[in-house]
C-alpha cells in the first residue's frame, strides 16, 4: 500500500473505533486564538482540512462560522455528519471545492503526514480553495528532519510522518505567502517532536 492509503486505512480504523473523542488544550487554544483573528477581518467561511471525526469543525460551528470539514477517512465524514456537520471525504491533494470558495484554512497535524516532495502540491491546493489574501492556520509536529514510517499505539498500518526542522518548516511557508505567525511548543513526551503553528497569509 501506499502512503495515502495506510493513511486512509489508519484513520477508518480509528474512527469505527470512535478513538478520538477530545482535542488537546494547546489545539483548542489555538483554534481560539485563530478565530479572534479571522473575526478582525470579518472572515466567516472556514475549511477544515484533515478534519478527523470533526472536533475542530464542531467548535468552529458552535463558534457561529460556516465550516466544512474535509478527511480522507470516509468512517470520520460519517461522524462528523451525525453531528449535524458538513464534512467532505477527499485527499488535501485535490480538495472537492470551488475555487477561492472560503475566508480562511485550518489544518491541525495533517502536514506531519505530507511527504516533503509533496509539500508544494499540497499546500498550493489549499491556496486554491481560499480567497486571495486569506489566512490559513496550520499546526504541525517536527522540530527535527526525519521522514519515514513510525510505530504508535495499537491501530495498524503504521503511518508515514514527515517532520522538518523549526528553520526548514518556516522557509516552506514563506514560499507561499507572509508568514504573520511561527511559534513552537516543546512535547512532554521523550521523542522530541515538537508543536509548530504558523499563520501564513496567500497572496493577494
Amino acid at each position: 500500500m501506499g502512503v495515502e492509503a495506510d493513511l486512509i486505512a489508519y484513520y477508518e480504523a480509528e474512527a469505527r473505533g470512535r478513538l478520538r473523542v477530545r482535542g488537546s488544550d494547546l489545539r483548542r487554544d489555538l483554534r481560539e486564538r485563530f478565530a479572534v483573528a479571522l473575526r478582525r477581518e470579518g472572515r466567516v467561511r472556514v475549511i477544515d482540512v484533515g478534519s478527523g471525526p470533526g472536533l475542530d469543525t464542531e467548535a468552529w460551528h458552535r463558534d457561529g462560522f460556516g465550516v466544512v470539514g474535509v478527511d480522507l477517512a470516509h468512517g470520520n465524514i460519517e461522524l462528523m455528519r451525525e453531528g449535524g456537520l458538513v464534512g467532505v471525504t477527499g485527499s488535501l491533494y485535490s480538495l472537492a471545492c470551488r475555487t477561492a470558495a472560503f475566508d480562511a484554512l485550518w489544518t491541525m497535524s495533517t502536514f506531519v503526514h505530507v511527504p516533503d516532495d509533496r509539500f508544494h502540491e499540497a499546500i498550493t491546493e489549499m491556496i486554491r480553495v481560499v480567497r486571495p489574501g486569506a489566512l490559513l492556520g496550520i499546526g504541525t509536529w517536527g522540530g527535527f528532519d526525519f521522514e519515514g514510517v513510525r510505530e504508535f499505539g495499537d491501530l495498524r498500518p503504521c503511518r508515514f510522518f514527515s517532520l522538518r526542522s523549526h528553520d526548514r518548516w518556516r522557509q516552506l511557508l514563506v514560499e507561499h505567502g507572509e508568514l504573520e505567525v511561527f511559534d513552537t511548543f516543546e512535547s512532554s513526551e521523550s521523542n522530541g517532536w515538537e508543536y509548530q503553528f504558523a499563520v501564513v497569509r496567500t497572496p493577494g
